[in-house]
């Protein structure tokens, strides 16, 4: 795998560099220090499978960077470092919707002041991503007649749901982007979302797919809100959302579930528990396990249970495992999500 690490920082190039040389497949990683470079190199060296791309560097930042490289290359991985703050999370968003893979927040790598600060949460967030990436790009393309949504899929609800339920992570926001865009017909049950991300990042991101879409209000959930038609209700970082008896959202900062707060599984498990209509629950892109378990605690004779296609995820890690767990779940390529939501509040 060839990489390149674009930032204006020797320590955080260094840093970068020495912690991806660690990863099977990776030798001597390229660094640049502005985007200008980034994408001078990607034209000398179209071959580059992925780039690490901080978003506030001089000469050109990391969001011309991105539209940039993605007016002559659609197939590199770019994984973007940004600051954890109000702006960063909307330059984050930002970099996501113009073609961005993922994302690591500097912070949480340790900052920028020492490689040895900033090495170990540069190999426990980062490297993850890139390893997955990495088995993407290696994996066998799967059969096409699993990618085609059948209309049986549609018809076949005969039960109108009463709640959606829906879990990403990784190209999760590019994910919920596409589907509140392809909304046409006005939500009339509730919708409950995980996408895992830090604090500060889940409410930009309902702020951003509010301004998205008329026909739903999308807000980041609060202690003691209630469950309403028409509002999507979108799980805060670092906090578990769960729904109570009588329909009302309740959040927590219990220990974390396959690594994650919030977590999909932790959502479904207080669904399974306390509501007992017919429910709908989409499994997204996204890296790891999570939401796996909880489809498996959801009632079979009143859940409809959808996965996102491989060939339209970033990763299809948490797709892939709730298929191996709920072999019955129907396959949807990403621009059919929003159809089924529409035929869903369509109905009576």
């Amino acid at each position: 795998m060839k990489v390149l690490v674009v930032d204006d920082s020797v320590v955080f190039r260094m840093a970068i560099s020495q912690a991806l040389s660690e990863v099977p497949g990776i030798s001597n990683p390229k660094t640049v220090s502005n985007g200008q470079l980034a994408i001078q190199h990607l034209k000398n060296f179209p071959d580059t499978d992925l780039i690490t791309l901080d978003l506030e560097m001089p000469v050109m930042d990391g969001i011309q960077t991105i539209k940039e490289i993605r007016k002559f290359n659609r197939k590199v991985i770019i994984i973007v470092f940004s600051s954890l703050s109000v702006k960063g999370a909307e330059k984050t968003l930002e970099a996501l919707t113009s073609g961005a893979n993922d994302f690591v927040t500097k912070q949480e790598a340790g900052g920028a002041t020492s490689i040895d600060a900033s090495l170990g949460m540069i190999r426990e967030l980062l490297l993850p991503k890139v390893s997955a990436f990495s088995k993407r790009q290696n994996s066998e393309p799967i059969a096409q007649e699993t990618l085609k949504t059948k209309t049986e899929d549609l018809i076949s609800m005969t039960i109108k749901p009463r709640l959606i339920v829906i879990g990403s992570s990784t190209g999760g926001p590019e994910a919920l982007s596409t589907i509140f865009k392809g909304l046409n017909v006005r939500a009339n049950i509730p919708i409950l979302i995980v996408q895992h991300m830090p604090p500060i990042f889940t409410d930009k991101l309902a702020q951003m797919l509010n301004n998205l879409t008329p026909y739903a209000e999308v807000r980041e959930a609060k202690v003691g809100d209630e469950l309403a038609p028409g509002v999507a209700y979108i799980a805060p970082g670092d906090f578990h959302m769960t729904l109570e008896q009588g329909g009302m959202i309740k959040l927590n900062q219990d220990p974390k579930v396959c690594f994650v707060r919030p977590s999909v599984n932790v959502l479904l498990e207080s669904v399974a528990k306390n509501f007992k209509e017919q429910l709908a629950c989409f499994i997204l892109t996204g890296m790891g396990d999570d939401g796996a378990e909880g489809c498996k605690k959801l009632p079979a004779a009143k859940t409809y249970q959808f996965v996102q296609s491989k060939d339209t995820s970033v990763v299809w890690g948490m797709p892939g495992a709730t298929l191996q767990a709920i072999p019955s779940a129907k396959i949807l390529h990403l621009n059919d999500v929003s159809s089924i939501l529409n035929n869903i509040f369509n109905r009576i």
